[in-house]
């Protein structure tokens, strides 16, 4: 227990690894795979290989051929022409002597909605009901729905679908989305019953700390079903003012205030039909918010009388579904928090104004309750009102997260970082429901931009995350102003600004990181222009090639010595600049030249501005890894500015001193440089700041400061201090790339991960490390182990893809031997280049490899260090 907080810090549990959901493979996509509702014109059909000779696909329909077409050798996506598809259709596509998929086409209407709009209620959640006749005939039958709010629809009393909290936040000046579901099987003939349950969601609810209502006065939902026969499509039902509209028992239902669930009332009126603004009604490209697990209660206490706490073992993102037997009325209130108190009692001061109440009002009898249109952050449960002593078998946590596929697993021999990398998980699942959110607690809960710039990789290794993030980047171009500038988070709430480096600057980082992972050119074509208007909006902010400082900085960096605020600006200019003049190279747009000589005068300027010689004027570890990392120290200079960091690193303690800008580049740029020594040091850090502190204090998921809790002084103030917060994640990067060697070639310009890099880096206090990653171009593998006699480097390389690996070894080599064969004796195979610091390198072909080295030539890899121990 922390007595200087007050608050008792939760304790770390066995890592929860989140379960592979049906259907949640990532190899074989169109857009998502065997999506339901595809509007995009000339889908794009990709697998997770890269051919080894010219294939063809066929795309089918009912067992007829409608297309087909050959694609060459080294290929892993093609695009099916738009004239070739028709709305509402199931289609079947198959890579010849590869593997089959499926999509569904949506209503391909470039946005328009037909059907009228019903009302809601500005604060309850309501049922809207209509009924229609259905004479079974041939063809299918399909539900279109949306809501500006959130919906769940039903046919004749039943569920449709898994989804949860449809159809998600998007920038509602611009654009809503609508899900479409297959009822085919389940109308009856004769009377059906079409229920839709609506509530305020993030249209009408609260949002980010600035009240409800933020996009309009009350939620509005619509519906149609549709049949497409031989004929085409027809409409044979939708909404409309012979509608009802009857009370769900529902008169609270808040995503961040709460719910309150209770019997509803008999009383039935007629719905309403509302003008809502013109705005865009396109199918969802990204994966739904789904319940991705449950997680059972693993002890309660009752720390006063009356009031009882539930720990569910980790912090989690989701709601609380009760079982209770009733023999009388109750009232049972339900208070969620991620910490206690010293008395035991929940700690709810971090939440600010997010109240994370849910109420039950029930009659006598057997019950399953739980919230339906409300979301919380949470680790604990206090219940009041409940009849009786409750159990841990009483309540379960329901997880909910949008269902990005699992891609990448890294296993480690220690359980601390074991532990680190399920957190790391945990909060990009929980800070992943329907757009990439800062935390899931407290009143904000919004899509700022530097969190999932700097996580992004990390989040890719981990989550299959192109249809996610291109339709996140979507909503972040709906909020980029006229003049080019880049709002703060998406979708946009302007009192949150725009124009801050780094933040805005992740209209240029995401696009590239989609193409960089899958090839995904439609997201940075999509991206171009506004990526364009983005850099020039800057440059025209420059004073001799200097943009000035603004907004946030190095934002939550420990330490006395701010990094210029103009060196950030100025370093994240350039970087922006050098990738838009990339994705002009790779998109065949002719403004390369331009934004190449920008980059030249803009880095040209911040040497000069910064620097004096290789040294920074003021010397901070962000200030060096910015430089080095973006390529603004002169090449001359690049090992002396290495060293000069490195020293700074010394003289800290082996302590980070970076906040969310420096932080994901700190580690990889001293192990890029020669000093992979001191980034491990860096890591395996138990003191404060470090990832190892956060995990002595318990942390189950990754916290938003490095001293959200500290061992001398307590808890970090309530304004600002979630417990769930996946920016300093970051690090897995790290741990995938330069720790277990799984990536791609940083000074690569292709897409798709078709160039590897594989550079194992062991680290003193592991003996073992390996990561697998199903990547666009086929599973890659890399990692080491550690023993007596030496170390084993494993690799995995796919068919198609380019490799080169570089083995941390020192000394004769003699010794090494590779799939059981000395390396000596496969000189001509796999020709090895001796590096300047004694390590190897050489290109390995597709294929397993298994490289052992002596304990003469990797003794220096794993020594441990006293002041660490």
């Amino acid at each position: 227990m922390n007595r200087n907080s007050g608050v008792q810090v939760s304790g770390a549990q066995t890592p929860y690894i989140r379960p592979v959901l049906p259907g949640s493979r990532a190899g074989l996509t169109c857009g998502l795979p065997d999506p339901v509702g595809v509007d995009e014109p000339s889908p794009r059909l990709s697998w997770n290989a890269r051919l080894l000779a010219e294939a063809t696909v066929v795309v089918s329909s009912d067992g007829r051929e409608v297309w087909r077409s050959s694609v060459p050798a080294g290929s892993h996506g093609v695009d099916v022409p738009d004239e070739s598809l028709a709305p509402l259709t199931p289609y079947t596509w198959t890579v010849e002597g590869h593997a089959t998929g499926a999509f569904t086409t949506g209503l391909r209407a470039r946005g328009r909605w037909d059907a009228p709009w019903l009302a809601g209620d500005p604060e309850a959640a309501v049922s809207l009901r209509g009924s229609f006749t259905w004479r079974p005939a041939p063809g299918r039958a399909w539900l279109a729905a949306t809501a500006l709010g959130v919906y769940r629809a039903l046919l004749n009393g039943e569920r449709l679908g898994d989804e949860e909290l449809a159809p998600g936040w998007t920038d509602y000046r611009h654009r809503t989305r609508y899900r479409l579901l297959e009822l085919t099987e389940l109308l009856v003939p004769g009377e059906n019953e079409l229920e839709l349950w609506l509530a305020p969601g993030w249209y009408a609810g609260h949002v980010a700390g600035g009240g409800p209502r933020r996009y309009g006065d009350r939620p509005a939902a619509g519906a149609q079903v549709l049949v497409r026969d031989d004929d085409g499509v027809r409409r044979v039902f939708a909404t409309d003012a012979t509608w009802t509209r009857r009370d769900l028992g529902r008169p609270r239902a808040d995503l961040v205030m709460g719910e309150t669930v209770r019997a509803p009332s008999p009383r039935v009126g007629p719905a309403s039909e509302i003008t809502v603004p013109e705005i865009l009604v396109e199918a969802d490209p990204a994966p739904p918010v789904r319940v991705i697990g449950t997680v059972p209660a693993v002890s309660v206490t009752e720390p006063a009388p009356g009031v009882q706490v539930a720990d569910f073992g980790r912090n989690v993102v989701g709601r609380v579904r009760l079982r209770v037997e009733t023999p009388g009325p109750v009232r049972i209130v339900v208070r969620h928090g991620e910490e206690l108190t010293a008395t035991g009692r929940l700690y709810t001061d971090n939440l600010r104004t997010a109240d994370q109440r849910d109420e039950f009002v029930l009659g006598p009898g057997s019950h399953v309750a739980e919230p339906a249109f409300t979301l919380h952050g949470f680790r604990y449960a206090e219940i009041t009102g409940w009849p009786g002593t409750l159990t841990p078998d009483d309540l379960e946590a329901v997880l909910l997260s949008s269902a990005l596929a699992v891609t990448g697993t890294l296993t480690v021999s220690d359980p601390a970082v074991r532990q680190l990398v399920a957190n790391i998980g945990a909060s990009a699942d929980g800070n992943l429901v329907s757009v990439p959110t800062d935390c899931p607690q407290r009143d904000e809960r919004t899509g700022w931009t530097a969190d999932i710039s700097v996580f992004g990789s990390t989040l890719s290794f981990l989550r299959h995350t192109q249809a996610f993030l291109s339709g996140w980047v979507t909503t972040l171009i709906d909020g980029q102003r006229a003049d080019g500038a880049v709002p703060h988070v998406a979708p946009v709430l302007p009192e949150y600004g725009y124009d801050s480096p780094v933040w805005s600057d992740a209209l240029v980082e995401v696009p590239w990181l989609l193409w960089r992972r899958y090839g995904d050119d439609r997201t940075l074509r999509r991206a171009y222009d506004p990526m364009r208007r983005w850099a020039d909006y800057c440059l025209a902010q420059t004073d001799d090639g200097i943009r000035p400082g603004r907004a946030l900085g190095d934002w939550l960096a420990p330490g006395t010595v701010e990094t210029p605020r103009s060196l950030i600006a100025t370093a994240a200019l350039a970087r922006s600049l050098r990738l838009v003049a990339h994705a002009a190279d790779v998109l065949g747009e002719p403004h390369a030249p331009e934004y190449g000589e920008a980059f030249t005068r803009v880095s040209g300027a911040f040497q000069r501005a910064f620097l004096s010689g290789p040294r920074l004027h003021t010397e901070t570890q962000t200030g060096y890894a910015v430089a080095l990392a973006w390529d603004l120290v002169p090449p001359e200079d690049r090992a002396a500015s290495a060293q000069a960091l490195a020293e700074l690193v010394r003289a800290d303690g082996h302590r980070l001193m970076t906040g969310f800008v420096g932080t994901p580049l700190l580690l990889p740029v001293l192990s890029e440089t020669g000093h992979h020594d001191l980034a491990c040091r860096i890591f395996n850090q138990e003191g404060y700041p470090s990832w190892r502190y956060q995990l002595r204090a318990g942390a189950t998921t990754m916290w938003e400061r490095w001293d959200a809790w500290h061992h001398r002084h307590g808890l970090q103030t309530p304004a600002m201090n979630s417990f769930n917060h996946y920016a300093y994640g970051c690090v897995g990067d790290w741990l995938f790339r330069h720790v277990a060697g799984l990536g791609d070639d940083p000074r690569g310009t292709g897409g798709g991960f078709g160039e590897l890099l594989l550079r194992p880096g062991p680290v003193p206090l592991l003996r073992q490390a390996h990561a697998r990653y199903e990547s666009a171009s086929g599973t890659v593998e890399s990692g080491w182990r550690a023993g007596p006699d030496g170390v084993q480097f494993t690799f995995a390389v796919p068919d198609g893809v380019t490799a080169r690996a570089v083995l941390p070894v020192r000394g004769a080599w003699d010794g090494m031997t590779v799939n059981g064969t000395f390396l000596m004796g496969l000189s001509e195979q796999l020709p090895t280049t001796r590096l300047a610091d004694g390590g190897c390198a050489l290109n390995l072909p597709p294929g397993r490899w298994s490289f052992t080295a002596p304990a003469a030539a990797t003794t220096h890899l794993l020594q441990e260090w006293d002041d660490l121990r």
